[in-house]
């Protein structure tokens, strides 16, 4: 049998990838925010690329005023084509929109590959036109690989999906830490550890953590954006916000010296799907306990894993229960932080996610 070549893979963020991909280089975050790149490499069997993120920013003005993101980068990509087989896009519809209507009037025939955290388009509409509308749309690309077995699954009900053909370009990935990069940052020095933590941005309840900690001595540091600053009258004296940038290598020196990682969520039920996961990364690779807010889209379960308690949706009671049983029980504390490193060898890093995403690359058909 003919050996096939080595697929080229191009791929497109929403952000500077170059710039993550540079601080992977520098040894200031890890390579999981280069969605599969490095390990992808290592393992030799595909080439990866990494296409400029803005070269023209006027032509990005112009999509925001037709509601078509990324699409100075979209333009360029029309005329790239015979520099690469296969498009990676990590962020799916946000950096494909136009390419997809495209592929839909069939005037663009590079296969796109992208992975799926959240509900896609109207999928969880109740109105069957839009649903079917949705479901055009996703399969116009090669490879769809779902970051959550349940989103996945919750997908293929809503839209009905049973042709064998459309079922063969689904996969599975969990996205997962860098499993080199966090050996250098990881500490056990348990008597430094005197403060909880919580960051992040994407659908964060921060009143409700700050209302569970108005009721307790512990101290809370928030570190969010601008945008995701929670609105409160009086903040606690034992709560601080820092909602300036702060560079990862920074936060994770906070992180070390957190007691645990909380991460409150609050979303919509139609638009429940991996959130909440990104922070679930730095709970296992820096093995620190967690408290989270319930999500049954996420394929880690911290509560049944081991590693963390859970939580619901803007229940302040039920995060003063847990936070002080994380704080009293040491015994439990040092036993979730067991947990989190197992599951992070097992089950939840950037080698095992490389090695889904390369089986979904490797049987998409090139043209």
């Amino acid at each position: 049998m003919e050996e096939r070549e080595k697929p080229r893979l191009l791929l497109v963020n929403n952000y500077s990838m170059e710039n993550a991909y540079a601080l992977w280089q520098q040894g200031k975050s890890g390579s999981h925010h280069v969605w599969g790149k490095v390990e992808l490499e290592r393992r030799g069997n595909v080439e990866v690329k990494i296409f400029q993120h803005e070269k023209y920013s006027f032509l990005n003005r112009i999509g925001s005023l037709l509601k078509v993101k990324h699409l100075d980068q979209q333009l360029r990509l029309l005329n790239y084509g015979k520099h690469f087989d296969i498009l990676y896009a990590p962020y799916s519809w946000s950096n494909t929109r136009l390419l997809i209507v495209l592929k839909l009037l069939g005037l663009y025939r590079k296969p796109i590959l992208v992975t799926i955290h959240q509900p896609f388009m109207k999928m969880n509409s109740s109105n069957s036109f839009l649903r079917w509308v949705s479901k055009q749309f996703l399969f116009q690309y090669d490879g769809i690989v779902f970051l959550s077995e349940k989103l996945k699954e919750h997908t293929i009900r809503a839209l009905n999906i049973t042709k064998k053909s459309d079922l063969a370009k689904i996969d599975t990935a969990q996205w997962g830490p860098d499993t080199k990069f966090y050996d250098k940052v990881v500490s056990n020095e348990e008597d430094a550890l005197t403060y909880f933590i919580s960051a992040g941005h994407t659908a964060r309840d921060y009143v409700t953590l700050i209302e569970a900690f108005r009721k307790m001595d512990h101290q809370l540091r928030i570190f969010c954006t601008p945008s995701s600053k929670p609105v409160v009258k009086d903040l606690p004296s034992n709560v601080t916000i820092n909602a300036s940038f702060i560079p990862y290598e920074e936060l994770l020196k906070f992180y070390k010296e957190s007691i645990a990682i909380l991460i409150p969520l609050k979303y919509p039920d139609s638009q429940e799907g991996c959130q909440g996961m990104t922070s679930l990364q730095d709970v296992v690779a820096l093995g620190k306990p967690t408290v989270i807010t319930e999500n049954p889209m996420i394929n880690i379960d911290a509560a049944k894993e081991g590693f963390g308690i859970t939580v619901g949706k803007g229940d302040v009671n039920g995060w003063v229960e847990a936070v002080e049983l994380l704080a009293k029980d040491k015994r439990m504390f040092r036993k979730m932080s067991d947990q989190a490193n197992r599951v992070y060898l097992q089950k939840f890093n950037s080698e095992l996610f490389a090695e889904k995403l390369e089986k979904a690359v490797l049987k998409i058909r090139l043209r």
